[in-house]
This record gives C-alpha cells, sequence and structure tokens, in this order.
C-alpha cells in the first residue's frame, strides 16, 4: 500500500494494491476518461491494443485486466476528490437530488407561477444488457461493490410496486380517490364521474394505443431470455436532458413497476405539479390512478403527456388529451428527450453487456456525469434555440391564422359541432335499455314473490337488487344525455327505428365503424412493408433480423384479426363492400396497391372538418398557444439559471476561503474547477445576452434570490467578472414589497437592514449595487498559483 501512496504522489497508480510490478501515469487514465465520454464503445481492451500498439511489443492478455483495476482505483479516487469538495462546499446527496437541473428546479423568489413545476419523461431501453454469469466462460470473481450514485433506484425500491398492476387490473376502472378539493384545472384527472359506456369507450381508445406500442403490451409478450440477468435501464429526464433517476429492468421489459417506482420517487422529492411525458401515458395512468399512488397523484396534480412523436401513433381520440400539442402549460416541449439520451448511451452496449454487475453501472454512472455536464454547459444555447423558435412560430403562425380566419366562415364549424354530437345521441339512443335490463327490472318486481314461493336466498336477493340497481343507473345516464341534447336542439319527438333520422344515424355510425377498420388494416400493412423494407437492408445484425422476423409473424395475426374486423364492417354497408381475404392483403407489396384507402376516404372528403384550411388553423392556433406558454417558461428558467450560476461562484469563493489556510491543496482543486465552472458560465451567459437581443424578448437578464437560501450567505463576495462582461449586469433591481420584506427579516435578526435610495422615491424600487473589485480577486488567484 505504502508503494501505491509514492507511486500517487509522483502520478502514477499502480496495476495491483499490493506486490506492484506496473503502474501507469494518471495522466493516461484522465486522457482515457475523456475519450470514453465522446467515444463509449472505446474499451480498456482498445486501450490495452493501443498500449502495445504504441510501444510496439507483443500483446499481453494480463494488461487489460491490470488496466482496469487501476482504472477502478483511479476512479475511486476521483469519487473522493469529489466527495471532499461536495463537503467544502456544503452539498451532499439531498443538494444534488434538488439541483439535477438549475433551469427547472433552482426555484427563486417571487418568479411567476408556471402550470407545471417540473417538466420531464421516462421510458425504458433495452441496449445496456448484461448477460447473466451462467452464461460466462470460467468462474465469476465475486465483486459486491456497488454504485453511490444518487441517481439509481434500487430492486427492493422497484419491486414494492410488483403487485400493483394485478390489483389495479382487480379494481377496475373509476375506483381511483379524488381529492376533496379538486382543482378545475386537472379534473381530467377524475375517472370516478365516468359512466359506464364513456369506460368502455375509454377502455376501447386505449386498448387500441396499446396494440400500438410493445411497451404497453400484455406481460406475457416482456418475458426476457435467460441469457440476461439485467434487460435494460428504465430512466427519468427533464426537459432539458439531465437525467434524473434511474434503474434496471431485471429479467424483465418495461413492466409497470418500474414507472410507477419512479413517480413515487419524483412526487416526494419534488412536490406537485409535475408534467411527465411516458410512450403508453394514456394506458400506464389508469393502473397510477388504480394504484396506491392513485390518491397523492390526484392530490398533487400530476399530468400525463405522450410524447410527439409515439404521439401521432396513438387514436385520435387518446391524441386530443394526452398530445403535447393540446396540454395547456408544456409550451413547445416535445418529451422526446429520452430517446436523444438513449441514442447517446446506446454506444455503451458493447462495453457492458459482459461486465461485471459494479462495472456496468460504474460505466454507467460517468456516462451520465459527462452527459450532464454537456448539458448544463449547452443550458444557454438550449434557452436561445428554444426562444428563437417560440418568437418565430407566433410570428408565423399568427400571420398564417389571420389569413386563414378571414377565409372561413363559422357555419361550418357550427355544423361539426352538431353532427359529432348527433352522432353520440344516436349512440345513446342505441344504448337504451335492452332485454338484460327489462329482464332485471321483471326479476325486481317478482322479488318477494320469488322469496315467499321459492325461498331465495340472502345472496340471491342482493344480486337481484344490485341489477336492477345498475341497470336502472345507466338507463338515468342514458336518459339525461338523450334529454338534454333534444333540449338543445329542439327535438320534440325522439328518434324511433322506423324514423328517417334513426335510420341516418344508423347509417353513418356503420360508416364509421368501416372506416375505422379499413384504416386498421391501412396502417397494419404500412407497418409490414417498413419491416419488410428494413429486413432487406445491408448491414443488418443477425439479431435484429430475428426480431424483424418474429414481429412479421406477430403482425401476421393482427393482421388476420383486423381484416376480420373489416369483412364484418364492409358487409353492412349500404351496398356492402368486397370482403378482403388474407392472401389478397399479403400479396400488396406497395401503397399505391391499397385500393380500399380511397374508399375509406370518400366519405369523409366532403365533411367541413377535413378540409385542409381549418385543420392548417387548428394546428396553428394551438402552436401560438404552445409557443407563448414555452416563452413564459423561458423568462422564468433564465433566472433560475443566472441566479444558480451566481449562487455556484458564491460558493466557490467562500469554500476556497475557508479551506485556502488550513487544507491548501483542497483550495487548489477548488480553485480549478472555480476556474472551469466560470468558464462554462461565460459561454452560457453569453448565450442568454444573444436571447436577450431577440426581437420579441420579455424576459429579465438579472438573477434573483433562491428560495430557502441564505440571502446574506453572498455578503462580502465580488460578483462574477462574466455578469458584467458578457451580460451587462453591474446592478440588481428588487421590488420594493421585497425588499421591505428582507428589512422585515433583518430587524428580527438584529441585523443591518437594507437602506433605501432617496433616489427611488418615485420609482417604488430600492437598487443595491454590486461593486465589482477587481484586486481582490487577483490576491486571491496570484495567492493559489503560488
Amino acid at each position: 500500500m505504502r508503494t501505491n501512496v509514492t507511486l500517487l504522489r509522483h502520478g502514477y497508480i499502480g496495476a495491483s494494491p499490493e506486490k506492484v510490478t506496473l503502474a501507469f501515469p494518471l495522466r493516461l487514465f484522465e486522457v482515457f476518461r475523456q475519450i470514453h465520454r465522446v467515444c463509449p464503445r472505446y474499451s480498456i481492451g482498445g486501450l490495452s491494443t493501443t498500449l502495445t500498439n504504441l510501444h510496439q511489443v507483443p500483446r499481453r492478455d494480463p494488461l487489460a485486466e491490470q488496466l482496469s483495476t487501476a482504472y477502478d482505483a483511479y476512479l475511486e479516487v476521483i469519487r473522493e476528490v469529489d466527495a471532499r469538495v461536495d463537503a467544502a462546499m456544503a452539498r451532499d446527496a439531498s443538494w444534488h437530488i434538488q439541483n439535477v437541473c438549475a433551469p427547472c428546479m433552482y426555484k427563486t423568489c417571487n418568479e411567476p407561477p408556471l402550470r407545471f413545476s417540473w417538466l420531464g419523461c421516462m421510458d425504458g431501453n433495452n441496449s445496456l444488457k448484461l448477460v447473466d454469469p451462467t452464461f460466462r466462460a470460467g468462474t465469476t470473481r465475486p465483486d459486491d461493490r456497488a454504485s453511490t450514485s444518487f441517481r439509481w433506484l434500487t430492486p427492493e425500491q422497484v419491486d414494492v410496486f410488483k403487485d400493483e398492476v394485478a390489483d389495479s387490473q382487480k379494481a377496475g376502472l373509476g375506483h381511483a380517490p379524488v381529492a376533496d378539493n379538486e382543482d378545475p384545472d386537472v379534473a381530467w384527472l377524475n375517472i370516478n364521474e365516468l359512466s359506464s359506456n364513456d369506460s368502455e369507450e375509454l377502455a376501447n381508445s386505449l386498448n387500441t394505443c396499446v396494440e400500438r406500442w410493445k411497451a404497453a403490451g400484455p406481460e406475457s409478450r416482456k418475458k426476457m431470455f435467460a441469457l440476461f440477468a439485467v434487460a435494460g435501464i428504465f430512466l427519468t429526464v427533464c426537459r432539458h436532458g439531465h437525467v434524473v433517476l434511474m434503474c434496471d429492468m431485471i429479467r424483465s421489459g418495461e413492466l409497470m413497476k418500474y414507472p410507477l417506482a419512479m413517480v413515487k420517487w419524483l412526487l416526494d422529492r419534488y412536490g406537485a405539479d409535475l408534467g411527465l411525458g411516458y410512450d403508453i401515458m394514456c394506458a400506464f395512468f389508469k393502473t397510477l390512478m388504480r394504484s396506491s399512488l392513485g390518491a397523492n397523484v390526484t392530490a398533487m396534480r400530476l399530468r400525463g403527456v405522450v410524447p410527439a412523436f409515439h404521439g401521432y401513433a396513438h387514436n385520435r381520440a387518446c391524441q386530443l388529451g394526452w398530445h403535447p400539442l393540446y396540454v395547456d402549460g408544456v409550451g413547445l416541449e416535445d418529451f422526446e428527450e429520452c430517446e436523444r439520451t438513449f441514442a447517446q448511451s446506446n454506444n455503451l452496449a458493447s462495453t457492458t453487456r459482459l461486465a461485471t454487475p459494479f462495472h456496468r453501472q460504474q460505466q454507467i454512472d460517468e456516462h451520465f456525469k459527462f452527459h450532464d455536464e454537456d448539458k448544463h454547459a449547452g443550458s444557454g444555447n438550449f434557452i436561445y434555440q428554444n426562444y428563437r423558435q417560440a418568437l418565430e412560430k407566433i410570428a408565423s403562425n399568427t400571420g398564417r391564422l389571420s389569413v386563414l380566419e378571414n377565409s372561413l366562415g363559422t357555419s361550418a364549424a357550427d355544423y361539426e359541432a352538431y353532427h359529432a354530437a348527433e352522432v353520440e345521441y344516436f349512440q345513446d339512443l342505441r344504448k337504451e335499455p335492452d332485454a338484460a335490463s327489462d329482464q332485471a327490472k321483471r326479476d325486481f318486481a317478482r322479488l318477494d314473490f320469488n322469496i315467499i314461493n321459492n325461498g331465495y336466498t340472502k345472496p340471491q336477493i342482493a344480486l337481484v337488487r344490485t341489477r336492477y340497481r345498475t341497470t336502472y343507473t345507466k338507463f338515468l345516464a342514458v336518459e339525461e344525455d338523450l334529454c338534454r341534447f333534444e333540449e338543445s336542439h329542439g327535438i320534440e319527438v325522439r328518434w324511433t327505428p322506423e324514423s328517417q333520422e334513426y335510420k341516418d344515424g344508423l347509417t353513418l355510425t356503420t360508416q364509421r365503424k368501416y372506416r375505422e377498420a379499413s384504416r386498421e388494416v391501412e396502417r397494419l400493412m404500412v407497418q409490414r412493408l417498413m419491416e419488410l423494407t428494413k429486413l432487406g437492408m445491408s448491414g443488418l445484425a443477425y439479431n435484429m433480423r430475428e426480431k424483424i422476423s418474429q414481429a412479421l409473424k406477430t403482425r401476421s395475426e393482427a393482421i388476420r384479426r383486423a381484416i376480420n374486423v373489416y369483412n364484418e364492417a364492409a358487409v353492412l354497408l349500404v351496398p356492402s363492400r368486397e370482403k378482403l381475404t388474407f392472401a389478397q392483403v399479403m400479396q400488396m407489396t406497395s401503397l399505391a396497391e391499397f385500393d380500399i384507402l380511397c374508399d375509406t376516404r370518400e366519405d369523409v372528403r366532403r365533411l367541413p372538418w377535413t378540409q385542409p384550411d381549418r385543420r392548417e388553423a387548428s394546428v396553428l392556433h394551438f402552436g401560438i398557444k404552445g409557443a407563448k406558454g414555452e416563452i413564459r417558461r423561458l423568462n422564468v428558467e433564465i433566472t433560475r439559471l443566472l441566479t444558480s450560476l451566481v449562487d455556484e461562484h458564491t460558493d466557490y469563493y467562500r469554500a476556497i476561503s475557508a479551506t485556502i489556510i488550513e487544507n491548501p491543496p483542497l483550495a487548489t482543486e477548488l480553485q480549478r474547477r472555480w476556474r472551469h465552472a466560470s468558464r462554462i458560465s461565460t459561454a452560457i451567459c453569453r448565450r442568454i445576452a444573444l436571447t436577450s437581443r431577440l426581437v420579441g424578448f420579455s424576459g429579465s437578464i438579472f438573477p434573483g434570490q433562491r428560495e430557502g437560501r441564505d440571502p446574506d450567505r453572498g455578503e462580502g463576495v465580488p460578483p462574477p467578472s462574466w455578469l458584467a462582461t458578457e451580460l451587462g449586469v453591474e446592478q440588481t433591481t428588487v421590488e420594493y414589497e421585497e425588499a421591505h420584506e428582507r428589512n422585515e427579516e433583518a430587524h428580527e435578526r438584529n441585523v443591518e437592514p437594507i437602506p433605501a435610495s432617496p433616489n427611488d422615491e418615485d420609482s417604488g424600487l430600492v437598487v443595491s449595487e454590486l461593486e465589482l473589485n477587481a484586486d481582490d480577486v487577483v490576491q486571491l488567484m496570484d495567492h493559489l498559483y503560488m
């Protein structure tokens, strides 16, 4: 051990803890660490081959293991240095959890309220698998080390929810707890108010979405091969790309227990008003509301969103409720950041699949640590690009929308609304009491007779009464909807099967069912054609070909079922359409051969809502609304980001001042990191300054005050130079009311209150100048370099 200590003091690290015969320079591992950062495929084995080639010596098999052992020790030293820096900066795991992303989480005092306090998304990925040691050659060496990252959820935390899906299916739809003081803005969460017919319709819509995404498929489809001990990772990221939380998917696919565990963690740490995206949020939210988290989700107003790209594959009814285009408060966020994150982390697969559990987690930790640093460095550019995009969207969409509004009348919209209500009215007519309801009514009327003469037992009596009550409740709900429509549309005589209106409604419903069935056949065939095209691509790996082939077999079964539904609907049309056979559909090799496509859209092209101008106007309206919401959020994020940068500067200054005498090596490390942080802050502020010069900018480039942070912590600390050089900020302006509150707090603490400037009597503002004393900073830097 003393040998390694001596080597370390001279910039080397031994290949083993004892009896060291080979040592590597620390600079080598730092270079490898940075190369591995940008090229995760470059492994320790690659480094071993590189060194042997550079030194022109034969390849040595033990060299890779020796490098791995020394690199583990090097990373352990890095982690110990990080821990000491965190201690000097008064930061612990809780601090890191609450400050993963400054624009998202660094809340300031008196900032404008946002509909969602935090926006993020979650998803699973099966690239970062881990092969079970049982299937490897040789004997695996025991390694009980575990990751110390705050981002990992343990299997025990996840398995708390392993039975939630089964329990929720027993509970059934409509049993989610609802808070007494429910917010009107989140009334969509309350599924208790759904009638049985609405519940059935919602379930059918969600089942359609489930079939379209493998992640929401039956649990039996998610069983993984025994080859993999870990099937991948499931993670949560914020809208800026910072990885907030992750866990391993152990011997399973994307089960519901993983997002359930993450929702609980997010609610416990980040509180209310969260906006969370998930590929199958429409289906997952049913499970979530039935689970033990249902009451907390409602009380804390968690809002689910389906990511924009994935959302367009869901059915139209699902999109209206879950697509971010129609969700107020999410701005222009697409909730697809998980896909962008996985696009980079997929490169780790080749170096982690056969690693030990510890080395796999260590590499993933390192990757996402660098990933977060890159995202922080690019936060200024993120704000600039989004701000510019929002302003351009408002300018372009507003002009186009004005032109469309002048060319469109309102009668078509009124007709469309009436047409939709007419369909609902007809559907309600068909939901009127049927034979089962009549039988329940007769059984209830004869209940006393059956009790006396037939000896009905208590269970039989309860069954008759329950059946009568439920059918009667359904009847009242349908009757109320029918009466409401008849009153609002002046229908004096209810439609009957003999009336022309009823016949027209039947025809319309039959045509719609036919069109939906034909669209489903079209969708499945398009997916099949795309998979066939990909199967023929060159350079496709064997495993990918096997997966595509298996998917084609599964798709064939789905196409058979869709064809059966199509044929049933085609027969009901007048005149009836020709039936399709599975052989006919399988022979279609291009979209041009889909003659049924023209037929499916022929009946709807003349309707007002199919006109391109009207559909474009709707998209433009929601686009403008989202762009304005994006600007509101970005204005808040700019203040949060600048406040965090100034506070980080203050923390570094105070930490260096506290350690420069007692612990000079630690002060030197803090000073090195401070310089790096200052360069990053300079680049961020440069982009924020560019943002402030955009035409239409409405935010502020003044830093604020962090909620819960002592305002006196920055007293005596000179402001960062980049605040003036990049942003031109040399003074901080605060509202009079805020200054008055600070004076009251200072009086209670017996601290000198903030003096009011005599020049601000008319403006109602108190200006506190930040005096930049460059000499103090220069002297401190010179002392650190000595």
